[in-house]
């Protein structure tokens, strides 16, 4: 076995009416976003995330709601609040498509963020999924792990020891950061999703957003990331596994501001 690999004690994972609806989504999703059809290409018009919304935003947007509106309210990057059929005391937080730019470019690399929360916003349950490696981290009854889809046995998250590079959402708008990391030899990708990416937290080295990030983009990421070191104000959303380099970013992004 690889040194690197942490590979933690398996408990009994049961999954949730709301995991449940939620894998039971993401498969009809994955086979509409893989026709490729070209009613998901159509922009539309704004979201209430502040995006222009595609094709793929709104049907994604619909599949979940068939899926979950009977568990809780839901508000959507897309369309805001929408109502369950039936009394609820939950909320779900949902970004239906995390990384429409990279669906627009083929570029691998999207997914979604749903967040099942009580009324006054505090997450329950939690996840993020991958509909190009058809994967998902989610987080339930205080246990973090992961799912894959063509082989549905929920399992610990397992994840390396030593990363070599972590991640910088937005690095293009923010060049002097940019060069401060490189500066200080940490490597970084910016892979335009940052929901998927806050959800890499536990594989990568850093996870870095400079800028305020939306709530459906970081709600279920923040749940999963729970015993990570983290630094999330107006200004960034940092975290890290490794406290000597969460310490590092966080002396240079204050640097950064003076």
């Amino acid at each position: 076995m690889n040194p690197d690999i942490i590979k933690p004690h398996t408990p009994n994972i049961q999954l949730t009416e709301f995991l449940t609806a939620s894998i039971q989504a993401t498969k009809e999703i994955i086979t509409l976003l893989d026709s490729k059809d070209n009613t998901l290409f159509i922009k539309h018009t704004q979201g209430v995330g502040g995006d222009i919304s595609i094709g793929a935003d709104l049907e994604c947007q619909r599949i979940f709601i068939k899926h979950l509106s009977h568990l809780a309210d839901i508000d959507s990057e897309e369309n805001g609040m929408i109502s369950s059929p039936k009394p609820t005391d939950s909320l779900i937080i949902l970004d239906p498509l995390d990384g429409s730019d990279n669906f627009l470019s083929r570029i691998p690399y999207y997914g979604a963020s749903v967040a099942l929360c009580d009324k006054q916003g505090n997450c329950k349950e939690a996840v993020v999924i991958n509909f190009c490696t058809k994967t998902l981290i989610a987080r339930s009854n205080d246990i973090l792990f992961t799912l894959d889809l063509n082989n549905p046995k929920p399992m610990p998250l397992i994840h390396t020891k030593n990363p070599k590079c972590g991640i910088f959402e937005k690095a293009y708008s923010n060049p002097s950061i940019a060069n401060l990391l490189f500066a200080h030899h940490l490597k970084f990708r910016s892979l335009g999703a940052s929901a998927l990416s806050i959800s890499m937290a536990y594989e990568v080295s850093f996870m870095l957003f400079v800028g305020k990030i939306r709530h459906y983009d970081s709600k279920a990421g923040l749940f999963l990331a729970q015993g990570l070191h983290i630094n999330h104000n107006e200004d960034f959303l940092l975290i890290s596994k490794d406290k000597q380099i969460f310490d590092t970013i966080t002396q240079l992004l204050t640097q950064s501001k003076d």
